[in-house]
């Protein structure tokens, strides 16, 4: 999450911590709405027809992220990696920089299609990833874009139970947007993968994914928790264990399976 410690914060500037060689094409630049609204797409190396792809959706705006970090957020090291390593494994990738993180994010996934031929990807195989503070945004994404696939949610905030404020209020303490209304705006059916951090330190938000995970039940839909019980906020980035690299395969599996990638 964007905070006031600046370009020093580890989750801004470490690696992924699990990588694989990749050599593809990376088109960088690509207007979506306007000079000041970008994105690079990463793609698979054996390209080979219409590519799958994952949209990194981001909940934060940019010039207000700059201004706390010192960086856009297509410059996270681990965004770009996270590019690579789905390109690695045949699903094209797209970071982006937004003004409105809102309709920003909704504005890539509409250029993504209608540009699909172009671009060599398959408007009918998009998927989402999002993580931490970014995640309400992608959520928000799942309810307004059309026909996506699927989504990998990581150590993100969810969606406020009847009666809370809580992902509101941290909304209004971390600066990340918070486009949704509660538990009426879950994602009904589409399949989400979200991984919780056991010893997360933001408080509230293993509970908002416990309550999004009672609500699936509740609704019956495609929702699968796997609790990290030893993960940090940032495992990805900030422990190279065993089991974080085991996490982060996880969801490249996933993203795999519900993109139909053999």
């Amino acid at each position: 999450m964007a905070d006031d410690r600046g370009v020093a914060n580890p989750l801004f500037i470490k690696p992924l911590v699990y990588q694989l060689p990749y050599s593809g094409a990376v088109r960088e630049g690509i207007d979506y709405a306007s000079e000041a609204r970008v994105f690079d797409i990463y793609y698979p190396r054996n390209n080979e027809g219409l590519a799958p792809v994952a949209v990194l959706v981001t909940g934060y705006p940019d010039p207000g992220f700059e201004a706390l970090s010192g960086m856009k957020q297509m410059q996270i090291q681990g965004n770009k990696d996270w590019a690579r390593l789905l390109a690695a494994n045949g699903i094209a990738a797209v970071i982006y920089n937004n003004v409105e993180p809102v309709a920003d994010a909704l504005a890539v996934i509409d250029y993504l299609k209608t540009e699909s031929a172009q671009l060599q990807i398959d408007p009918e195989r998009v998927a989402l990833w999002s993580c931490s503070g970014n995640v309400p945004n992608a959520i928000n994404v799942l309810n307004e874009a059309a026909s996506l696939r699927c989504a990998v949610l990581l150590y993100g905030f969810m969606l406020d139970a009847p009666d809370s404020k809580l992902i509101a209020q941290a909304s209004a303490n971390f600066h990340f947007v918070n486009p949704n209304r509660g538990m009426q705006d879950f994602p009904e059916n589409t399949p989400i993968l979200i991984i919780g951090a056991g010893k997360d330190e933001f408080p509230g938000l293993n509970e908002s994914i416990d309550a999004f995970e009672a609500e699936a039940i509740a609704r019956n839909s495609p929702v699968s928790v796997v609790r990290y019980p030893e993960g940090v906020h940032g495992f990805d980035i900030l422990d190279d264990s065993q089991r974080s690299i085991e996490m982060i395969k996880l969801c490249v599996g996933f993203l795999r399976l519900r993109l139909n990638v053999y």
